[in-house]
């Protein structure tokens, strides 16, 4: 086990499609966590794939290769096959320095809102309670409201299921989400909740008519850095630079 803090880049949302602007703002974030002066695991909170082709998935598991050992959920964006064929489990768990980070799906082909079914949550509990010390969830759609109607239509659509997991599971020390495309923090069952922003956009949150997404905003992510149980949260927003496609 490594001495120190554990160090976890949090990714959402890339949307990778066959535009070239949305595979250059992935490398974008990917450069910059190369940067960091320590990097222990990455989780990327869903909607790796815009259409839920095998290509885009396989497009998206080329560029990540590089990166130290990556969990990636499933997102609204996803077909559940395709992701099980192109990037792995649908639930999956990560152990790094005594953490164990679990990622569950919450897809539902079709559906932009997100549920946790009975299986995933068998395997949360199950996943949870043989840890060895501190859990962190991650998964795609938050359990809260973040204050634009649409959104809030497609979060979690059964919280009080997620809340009586974490009730239940006093080794969770955070839920990660991604979904919203804009950082968000909050409280839920007494736990930190922390949404990513988003790699492709970021989401306009003043205009509540429509789902209005900013594709010239710079890519972000988030930084979690966890020391003694305790989990601290930084947000990285990446300056415009001179090769800047759209």
């Amino acid at each position: 086990m490594r001495a120190g803090p554990t160090v976890i880049a949090h990714l959402s949302d890339p949307h990778l499609d066959a535009r070239p602007v949305t595979l250059h703002r992935l490398r974008q974030v990917i450069a910059a966590l190369g940067e960091l002066p320590r990097l222990d695991a990455v989780v990327i909170t869903g909607d790796i794939a815009d259409g839920g082709l095998a290509s885009e998935y396989q497009a998206v598991m080329a560029e990540i290769a590089g990166l130290p050992p990556t969990l990636v959920t499933t997102g609204n964006h996803c077909l559940r096959a395709a992701f099980e064929a192109q990037v792995g489990p649908r639930n999956s768990q990560l152990e790094v320095s005594g953490l164990r980070i679990v990622g569950l799906d919450t897809a539902r082909d079709g559906r932009d809102e997100g549920l946790l079914d009975d299986a995933t949550l068998a395997y949360a509990r199950q996943a949870i309670g043989s840890a060895p010390g501190a859990v962190l969830l991650a998964l795609h759609h938050p359990p809260v409201d973040i204050g634009h109607p649409i959104i809030d239509a497609t979060k979690l659509s059964n919280p009080e299921a997620l809340a009586g997991l974490l009730a239940s599971s006093p080794a969770v020390i955070g839920v990660l989400t991604g979904h919203v495309h804009t950082p968000h923090v909050t409280q839920f069952a007494g736990v930190p909740l922390i949404g990513a922003p988003g790699i492709v956009s970021t989401l306009r949150i003043n205009e509540q008519e429509r789902l209005s997404a900013d594709g010239a905003a710079p890519p972000g992510f988030a930084v979690h850095v966890i020391d003694r149980g305790r989990l601290a949260t930084r947000f990285v927003a990446l300056g415009p630079q001179p090769d800047s496609i759209g």
